[in-house]
């Protein structure tokens, strides 16, 4: 059965088990900062949209690709560029390649993965309050950040400051200040307000929470598992640092 979490109230959907993504979110990680391979990065970029298709997140894969494609590409094209800007661009674009297939299956793990199913499935393997908590707190602090980010750059631009491209390249300094210190500011607040309505909700009880997800593993979840971990090898034996 393809079906790995199911409500109470018959909601299938076609889903890997959160604990089974977590596992493979370690194992890409892992795999990102071992592998110096380009055909190895090709194929782990390739199983994250594979798991992308599977979710039916279509249009985040689409996204993720097209960013992927267009770092590699400026990366290809400004190798052989002597200008000091250009490179300390390429340097950062190949530092976010590095890690982008960690972010790349992140943003999967948050887009399809609910905070109840999450806690379920932590709870199901009696996972420390200590290491349940954190992870239920993140999973709810990085929507949020995105949402904050929307209301600063409306607030900003009621104040007539536009995040134009021809800003950010003119004054990419002042457009980061604008930005990151009342982004900052306000996260700080934020996972404050995030810990204590977790706290507010028994997440820290001794008592068995009850949950309206049932989630278990499945097929595709040892199928997921086996090809992630076959990259991992092969980033280790035959693309990597052996």
């Amino acid at each position: 059965m393809a079906i790995s979490t199911v409500s109470l109230y018959g909601d299938y959907r076609r889903t890997i088990e959160p604990r089974t993504k977590l596992l493979i979110l370690l194992i890409v990680n892992i795999t990102s900062f071992v592998q110096n391979n380009i055909l190895c990065e090709t194929l782990c970029i390739a199983l994250i949209t594979i798991a992308m298709i599977y979710h039916r997140s279509y249009g985040l894969a689409i996204k993720n690709l097209i960013f992927f494609g267009a770092m590699a590409l400026f990366i290809l094209l400004t190798l052989r560029v002597e200008n000091t800007i250009v490179g300390m661009l390429s340097v950062v674009l190949i530092m976010a390649r590095k890690i982008f297939p960690t972010f790349m299956f992140a943003a999967l793990l948050m887009s399809t993965t609910q905070v109840g199913e999450m806690t379920s499935s932590l709870q199901a393997m009696h996972t420390p309050r200590q290491i349940t908590i954190p992870i239920v707190v993140i999973m709810r602090f990085f929507p949020t950040i995105k949402e904050e980010s929307k209301g600063i750059l409306e607030a900003a631009k009621v104040r007539g400051i536009c995040f134009t491209p021809w800003n950010i390249l003119k004054s990419p300094g002042q457009m980061m200040e604008y930005i990151m210190v009342p982004l900052i500011m306000q996260l700080s607040v934020v996972a404050e307000e995030l810990s204590a309505a977790a706290v507010t909700k028994g997440i820290d009880s001794d008592k068995k929470r009850t949950s309206l997800y049932q989630t278990h593993f499945s097929a595709m979840d040892l199928v997921f598992t086996v090809l992630f971990s076959a990259n991992l090898v092969f980033a280790f034996v035959g693309g990597g640092v052996w």
